[in-house]
C-alpha cells in the first residue's frame, strides 16, 4: 500500500527532473489512486490498535517538536523585520501562515472530535 505512495512520488520526481512533468504528475496520481484502491478496496484489516496508538504518538511528538520551533521562528521573523535587521522573504511568511492554518485545523478537529462524543 505504501509502495504506491513512495513509488509514485519517487518515480514522479524522477520523471519531472528528466523533463517529463506531465508524465511525472500522472505517475504521482496513479500512486495516490493505487493507495486509495488498496486502502478502501481490501476486506482485510490493514491497521489495528497498535497502528492507531503509533499514529497518535507520532502526531503528539510532531506537534510537541514543531509548535515551539514555529513560535520561536515566527517571533524571530517578526522582530527581525520590525527592527530592519533582516527582511524575511515573502515565501517564509507564506510558510508561517501555512503552519498557522495547519495548527488551527488541528485545533478545530480536536475540539470537534472531543465534543462529538
Amino acid at each position: 500500500m505504501w509502495g504506491f505512495v513512495f513509488g509514485g512520488v519517487a518515480i514522479g520526481l524522477a520523471l519531472r527532473s528528466l523533463g517529463y512533468p506531465f508524465i511525472g504528475e500522472a505517475v504521482y496520481w496513479i500512486g495516490a489512486i493505487g493507495f486509495l484502491a488498496v486502502w478502501r478496496g481490501t476486506s482485510l484489516t490493514l491497521f489495528d490498535e497498535r497502528d492507531k496508538a503509533l499514529e497518535q504518538r507520532a502526531a503528539t511528538t510532531t506537534l510537541a517538536l514543531s509548535a515551539p520551533i514555529f513560535v520561536v521562528g515566527a517571533s524571530a521573523a517578526r522582530i527581525l523585520t520590525w527592527t530592519d535587521i533582516y527582511t524575511v522573504p515573502t515565501v517564509v511568511w507564506g510558510a508561517l501562515y501555512g503552519y498557522v492554518a495547519l495548527f488551527a485545523t488541528f485545533g478545530v478537529v480536536v475540539t470537534w472530535l472531543r465534543y462529538r462524543r
